[in-house]
């Protein structure tokens, strides 16, 4: 009896019930019926189902371990005895473990790379994957350095792949450019194109990807002529570079520090100050109005400022740090620390956050 109730409701009526379930559990339902799994795989179902739960703020991190795995931690808020992880090794069929880094991330969807700069675009939760295909313009590998970014054009409802290139200045086998090269890959299209060279010098980043606020991709930068650091920010709609005002307190040297993103907004982390046990976060609280950096320290004994790396926010109050290849969630308002036990491996390089999803990497014209 129940089941026949249950299949008298209104289609629209199933379906908003089911928006409301965790990504995890889609997949799940889509084998009930043939009806169901073309209902849940429908692209307005996948968005209606993103715009819900992008507003959680359920956050978990991706990282490429030492042994070359992709590795993800689920966050737990356990009310007696805290946060509790849990990790994951992902296994994508037909690819090997030989991933370099997490170069970006947008609505479930992570832009990874393997050796020789293969582009792998993944969806952690579903473990579907789209291979980038190489571009024609791309510079070698081996004689250059490449830097990425990854976001979602909301304009032309696009995610675009940004690649920053030039070629590495110590090999005296390739010519004498300077110049740092952007290419741009459409997903939708499936095609890149060679924009204008980037205005600044991009070295200063140190091969670091780029940081996704509000729909810009953004990176530490200098500027040559007259010489200073800055935050340059890529716009994904227009595809051109600005410059974001960074906080009047830090001054103008950027190069010990590094953009992150905490709670959506651009934060600037850096080991610059008198105090060796001290690392200092500057957040930009409203996006844009250079009055809005906001400054807070964490505090920690005996702290190596070149081994401490901020990862993301857990609570409001908690952020996770690696300090030395250590997992430690840090209370600001009580400048407490916790060590987290993980039964992973080490996070190598290029953390970064994600939510879970159902949209496909494989997002072409229609979906």
């Amino acid at each position: 009896m129940a089941m026949s109730k249950a299949a008298k409701l209104p289609e629209e009526i199933i379906i908003d019930i089911l928006s409301l379930l965790p990504a995890k559990f889609i997949g799940q339902y889509r084998c009930v019926s043939k009806q169901w799994c073309n209902l849940l795989s429908d692209p307005q179902f996948i968005k209606s189902h993103q715009n819900i739960h992008a507003h959680k703020g359920e956050e978990k991190l991706i990282y490429v371990s030492w042994f070359c795995e992709l590795q993800t931690i689920t966050f737990n808020h356990n009310p007696q005895n805290g946060i509790d992880i849990i990790s994951r090794t992902l296994n994508l069929q037909q690819l090997s473990n030989s991933w370099v880094s997490v170069a970006g991330s947008c609505n479930g969807l992570v832009l990874v790379i393997k050796r020789e700069e293969a582009k792998y675009m993944i969806n952690p939760t579903t473990l579907e994957y789209h291979n980038i295909p190489n571009f024609d313009l791309a510079l070698p590998v081996p004689g250059s350095c490449s830097m990425y970014g990854f976001g979602y054009d909301t304009l032309s409802d696009d995610y675009k792949v940004v690649t920053l290139s030039y070629y590495d200045s110590f090999d005296e086998n390739e010519p004498a450019i300077t110049d740092t090269f952007v290419d741009i890959y459409s997903l939708r299209k499936g095609l890149w194109k060679r924009l204008e060279s980037s205005p600044y010098d991009h070295p200063l980043s140190d091969r670091a990807s780029g940081v996704l606020v509000n729909g810009v991709l953004h990176w530490l930068v200098c500027r040559t002529s007259p010489y200073s650091f800055l935050i340059a920010a890529f716009h994904l709609s227009d595809e051109k570079f600005l410059e974001v005002a960074g906080p009047t307190g830090l001054g103008s040297n950027y190069s010990l520090c590094n953009l992150v993103v905490l709670r959506g907004c651009l934060c600037i982390f850096t080991g610059i100050g008198k105090d060796m046990d001290t690392v200092t976060c500057w957040m930009m609280k409203e996006y844009g109005v250079k009055e809005s950096w906001t400054k807070f320290t964490i505090t920690e004994p005996n702290l190596d400022r070149s081994m401490c790396t901020l990862l993301c926010s857990v609570t409001d109050d908690d952020v996770l740090l690696d300090i030395d290849e250590e997992l430690v969630v840090y209370n600001m308002k009580e400048n407490q620390r916790r060590d987290l036990m993980v039964d992973a491996s080490l996070i190598m390089y290029e953390a970064r956050t994600f939510m879970d999803s159902l949209i496909s990497p494989s997002f072409v014209e229609g979906n």
